[in-house]
């Protein structure tokens, strides 16, 4: 049987994944936060943010510099309203070109049915060395 916390989180995944930005943010709460670790003036789309329209505007930093070239998920695991989703993705980043594979885990909060709370756990220094062009150097995979 599946938590109503992981049922949330995976239509947030299918939402993410046909990358249409108003259907993803159906299923956030209007307060809701937005984490992705590393600096924003180097990676727009990372940082914090809190609400729709912000979490509008790292979605589209983010879809306009990281293609996806692999995605695949872990087992989803839940305790009171949190979700950890592992996995591991493959992607091409704009404009440098250049490709990541990387491991990655995601947390979410999920209250009355929408994400409170996401917060990705990744290698955030190889992505803005991706994204920037720069040379990849004792990166993990």
């Amino acid at each position: 049987m599946t938590s109503e916390a992981i049922a949330t989180v995976e239509a947030y995944l299918e939402a993410f994944g046909t990358r249409d930005t108003d259907r993803i943010l159906t299923h956030f709460a209007p307060g809701a936060t937005w984490t992705i670790p590393g600096d924003p003036a180097l990676t727009p789309w990372a940082g914090s943010r809190t609400g729709p329209e912000e979490i509008r505007q790292s979605l589209a930093a983010f879809f306009a510099a990281v293609e996806p070239l692999a995605f695949a998920l872990g087992t989803m695991a839940e305790a009171d309203g949190r979700v950890l989703v592992p996995g591991r993705y493959t992607s091409r980043f704009h404009p440098s070109g250049q490709v990541l594979d990387s491991e990655m885990v995601l947390r979410f909060t999920v209250a009355d049915g929408l994400i409170t709370d996401y917060r990705v756990f990744e290698d955030s220094l190889g992505i803005t060395r991706t994204h920037l062009g720069e040379p990849l150097t004792n990166t993990p995979a």
